[in-house]
């Protein structure tokens, strides 16, 4: 774990330590996708809201949006270069034959891990759209450094800097995710439908893997060498399972649907939203509605 990690980590607990009353403190989660969680901390402890999944209100899953930073609900690191043109060769696609690669805001894999990568998304030989981000461009300047096989990768798929990550979810060509199991990307694929190649690097993206893997059923986790490298076939092997389980794209289904009805007027978002905003309320005694 990075220090600045543990050091954000401390700050946070710092803070809840120093409450003089029980800290409220809102999750974006949904009731019944942990709810052993949110049952495990007691109110007298913190009390928790789950308030998710947060996307944005303007996505609606269906339409592409003109401008894509509409459905870029965080703030990007990066800018989506407008070249690229990436949406509409994915609408050229198949439905469900596209493979998303990402690997988030901030990782950064070894060369070896890259080439692997690219070895199996060549030896599975479906369409995919692949994320390297300026930061991990950055590592590769050298000729060197460079994927040995690029030139076979772009006559199979796209590569690109960066990309409107809910426009790529929702899109009906996509089949599969190969995700860091970052929290938000798990988030916005189980609310997309969209099944998922788990391919965690740090942090809390071991438990999101095995939540994916484990409990809800929406994917598989990839398993690494004694050198921490997943090769070429253990990719292959997990895309082919991904794409063809006929009880992981059930799964999806059903995550998707209690996604969106977490976020329908009167579900869960409304109810603990407005719950925390009456708590507020009650202590302050002048909260205007």
């Amino acid at each position: 774990m990075y220090t600045f990690q543990l050091n954000m980590f401390r700050e946070q607990f710092d803070v809840l330590d120093k409450e003089t009353k029980i800290p409220r403190v809102l999750v974006n989660s949904f009731d019944v996708l942990e709810p052993e969680a949110f049952i495990s901390i007691s109110d007298d402890q913190v009390k928790l809201f789950g308030i998710g999944p947060l996307i944005q209100s303007t996505f609606s899953g269906e339409e592409d949006h003109e401008d894509q930073s509409e459905t870029s609900f965080r703030g990007d690191l990066y800018q989506i270069n407008t070249k690229d043109n990436y949406m509409e060769w994915m609408s050229s696609k198949p439905e469900r034959s596209v493979i998303y690669v990402s690997f988030g805001s901030f990782c950064v894999l070894p060369k070896p891990q890259m080439e692997e990568i690219a070895g199996g998304l060549l030896d599975y030989g479906r369409p995919f759209l692949w994320v390297i981000t300026e930061r991990q461009s950055e590592e590769r300047k050298k000729e060197e450094d460079e994927l040995s096989c690029r030139e076979e990768l772009e006559k199979l798929g796209r590569i690109v800097s960066w990309c409107s990550q809910l426009d790529v979810l929702s899109n009906t060509s996509l089949g599969c995710f190969v995700t860091h199991c970052g929290w938000n990307s798990t988030l916005e694929s189980l609310v997309c439908g969209v099944p998922m190649v788990a391919f965690p690097r740090w942090l809390d993206q071991g438990t999101n893997a095995k939540l994916i893997e484990d409990v809800w059923k929406t994917g598989l986790r990839v398993k690494a060498n004694k050198e921490g490298i997943v090769e070429r076939d253990e990719i292959k092997r997990c895309l082919e399972l991904v794409m063809g389980d006929d009880d992981i794209g059930r799964n999806t289904k059903k995550w998707k649907d209690l996604g969106r009805d977490a976020l329908k007027a009167g579900g869960t978002f409304d109810k603990n939203f407005k719950a925390f905003l009456d708590e507020i309320d009650q202590e302050k005694g002048h909260f205007v509605d």
